[in-house]
């Protein structure tokens, strides 16, 4: 009977990866030094830079994705906070798609947290989530939701980079001392009454929970326009809503028991709007042909509506871009002024807007 033969015992060397230590003994320099160079720093001669590109070049060294983060002294993490908001809130769910397809461009990653806290809790008290608290595991937050003055100082007792989407800030004293990026609620409803005007309206209402400082500025947008014009405001504002959804129909019966009847009527937002319209349209009144409407947010839900509605687009990806961007820029450059972006938005003419 023939022996099996027997296993070769030799084994194949695995050739070893060339480490920072290597190109540091090769170029004569320290590891300091080393990274300076993959890091572009300008605090590096150009003798010592050309040595180092030199051994990097001939020994092949190609650092991991590990060794560069601590290189950089960065996790190139950051983190997505929504806060007192339902996951995911649509609008915001918008805003994180793109923060996170800008931060995958440039190889970052997202993490997304919630957080329910009370306006009225000392900011020591509020417990962050355990990513937050974790020393390095991630470079700068990005606060989203309704964000009030004990978060953000929370948040700064931190010692973290933020940026915070500033529309919906609660009740700050207008000072600026952090990082901020919003669209403009103001000139949205400017534009957008200033449209109905043109279109030959005179009696305009406005319909938003103005307890919400977005709305109120919104708001005040509407009345400058009805003011330019000469013309009377008309606020239809119900007590003690149940939300967006409970105020739109709670206007309707506003609007309906009015005389003279507006003729047209801007809302609050998007959800205000969708409930003013299937009020009305339950009440046996045509929109457009008795009452014109106008949203503000361009919620995807604006288009399923019969007609579509008419409405103010906030380009809610390019927030979440500008501030990923604003991010970086404050963690590369952490001495900078704080600073304060303010997007345009837009006004988008669909079928609930009639000309008289």
């Amino acid at each position: 009977m023939r022996k099996p033969r027997e296993a070769s015992a030799s084994v194949e060397a695995v050739p070893q990866k060339t480490t920072i230590r290597d190109v540091a003994r090769a170029a004569g320099v320290g590891i300091g030094t080393i990274s300076r160079v993959l890091n572009s720093s300008s605090q590096v001669s150009r003798e010592t830079r050309a040595r180092v590109l030199e051994a990097i070049r001939r020994l092949g060294f190609r650092p991991n994705a590990q060794a560069r983060r601590i290189l950089k002294r960065r996790s190139e993490i950051v983190c997505f906070l929504l806060s007192n908001r339902d996951f995911l809130h649509p609008f915001h769910a918008r805003i994180l798609q793109g923060v996170e397809s800008y931060a995958s461009s440039l190889k970052h990653h997202v993490l997304f947290a919630v957080l329910h806290y009370s306006p009225r809790v000392p900011a020591e008290k509020i417990d962050l989530p355990p990513v937050l608290q974790e020393h390095g595991l991630i470079d700068g937050i990005i606060l989203a939701g309704t964000i009030y003055p004990n978060l953000l100082r929370r948040i700064e007792s931190i010692h973290m980079p933020f940026v915070a989407f500033s529309n919906n800030v609660v009740g700050t004293d207008g000072e600026q001392h952090y990082d901020q990026v919003g669209f403009d609620d103001f000139n949205g409803t400017l534009q957008a009454t200033r449209y109905l005007i043109e279109q030959g309206h005179r009696l305009i209402g406005f319909a938003g929970d103005t307890s919400y400082p977005w709305i109120q500025r919104r708001f005040d947008g509407y009345r400058r326009a009805i003011r330019e014009s000469k013309l009377k405001s008309i606020s239809i504002l119900p007590q003690n809503p149940d939300g967006f959804v409970d105020f739109g129909r709670k206007s309707a019966l506003r609007i309906l028991s009015r005389q003279p009847r507006p003729t047209a009527v801007v809302t609050g937002n998007d959800e205000t709007a969708y409930a003013l319209w299937l009020s009305l349209r339950r009440q046996g009144v045509k929109v457009p042909e008795e009452i014109s409407l106008v949203g503000f947010d361009d919620r995807e839900e604006a288009v399923l509506m019969d007609p579509p509605l008419s409405t103010v687009r906030v380009h809610k990806e390019e927030i979440g871009e500008t501030c990923m961007k604003m991010l970086l820029e404050r963690l590369h450059h952490p001495q900078m002024a704080f600073s304060h972006r303010i997007l345009p938005t837009e006004f988008v003419v669909r079928g609930t807007v009639l000309h008289l």
